[in-house]
């Protein structure tokens, strides 16, 4: 098998298992049992299961913006993209079976001491504040706040109904916060 399938698949399965059922209870050793690698074929592409995650977290990041970008590409107003951005999550939590944000999970397991890893679960969250605020920028929305706050009121409505959805597995507190979202636009 080539080097670089050799590490997609690596990526491939700890990417399913950090998801599935958490960072911290995901082991090395079903990484490379599930992946069918040897040990050594493990180490020869990611040095230690943080450097695992990093990677987990730089693709999910990538993966998740062009997505986003794909979906957002038919609508033509920003208004109409930031109500998009709301069903673009709803989508994904009932592919995902309302399993919560990649990014907010591991943020959630890691230790404080893994900047690198905090870094990037900031970073994602960051890009994803800045595309709404460019897009509130862009609205002529009923002014009823400030930019800024209306862009952190998207942000925060998204986030809580993301994290909702995954507490009581379910997309109506997501449908919800775009009703709410509908009534600031």
């Amino acid at each position: 098998m080539r080097e670089s399938n050799v590490r997609d698949k690596i990526l491939d399965v700890a990417s399913r298992l950090f998801y599935d059922q958490g960072y911290n209870l995901t082991g090395i050793n079903q990484i490379i049992d599930e992946a069918e690698i040897a040990r050594a074929s493990l180490y020869n592409h990611f040095e230690s299961k943080t450097e695992l995650l990093l990677a987990y977290l730089e693709k999910t990041h990538h993966q998740w913006f062009e997505e986003l970008d794909e979906f957002l590409a038919p609508f033509t107003t920003p208004r109409e993209k930031l109500l998009a951005i709301f069903d673009f999550r709803l989508l994904r939590q009932q592919k995902l079976k309302y399993k919560g944000c990649h990014f907010s999970k591991i943020g959630a397991e890691a230790s404080q001491h893994e900047i690198k890893v905090f870094a990037l679960v900031k970073a994602h969250k960051e890009r994803l504040r800045n595309t709404i605020g460019g897009l509130v920028d862009q609205a002529k929305h009923r002014q009823l706040l400030s930019n800024e706050l209306l862009t952190d009121t998207l942000f925060l409505l998204l986030e809580g109904g993301i994290t909702t959805g995954s507490v009581y597995r379910s997309s109506q507190a997501l449908k919800n916060a775009k009703r709410a979202a509908e009534a600031l636009l």
